[in-house]
């Protein structure tokens, strides 16, 4: 996992060489304030923007997820998020794997995690095996904005080769 501002590139462009993660973040720099909710299609098959929104709630009301086969470029456009992180490890056996989105959903662990906190302008990377708990309250419930990138981990092997 990778968490950042996108507003700061002098902190991750030395650690992403992808070609894909860097056309990723530089779409979001160019396009989440103005972004339209939907799908915005980037150019390869399974490369795509959501741009979405919803409102956080209490963490033993959010779902564990791991992607097997996408890596997750989140970023916040507007409110606040936590999202826990885990290895995927630690979740034990998924309870359900949606195949259209690559998602495997995990029961509630009560072995420790690790929180970060999304606000407007930061992003975070999970790449597969990396389970995260989004849409978790900061505080109160509210409302948020924010886009998920999501790019199939083999498009990533493949620009490398």
């Amino acid at each position: 996992m990778l968490l950042s501002s996108i507003s700061v590139p002098s902190r991750w462009q030395p650690l992403i060489s992808s070609p894909m993660l860097r056309e990723s973040l530089r779409w979001i720099s160019e396009n989440a304030d103005s972004a339209a909710a939907g799908i915005h299609e980037l150019g390869r098959p399974g490369w795509y923007v959501n741009v979405h929104g919803y409102a956080t709630q209490a963490r033993d009301l959010c779902t564990w997820e791991n992607h097997p086969e996408t890596i997750d470029v989140q970023y916040l456009i507007e409110g606040a998020e936590g999202i826990d992180v885990t290895a995927v490890e630690d979740l034990g056996e998924p309870t359900s794997f949606k195949a259209e989105s690559d998602t495997q959903k995990f029961a509630a662990i009560s072995a420790p995690s690790t929180q970060v906190v999304l606000r407007p302008g930061d992003f975070a990377i999970f790449f597969p095996g990396e389970a995260h708990r989004p849409k978790i309250a900061t505080g109160s419930p509210l409302a948020i904005r924010k886009l998920v990138v999501k790019i199939p981990a083999c498009l990533l092997e493949s620009a490398a080769s």
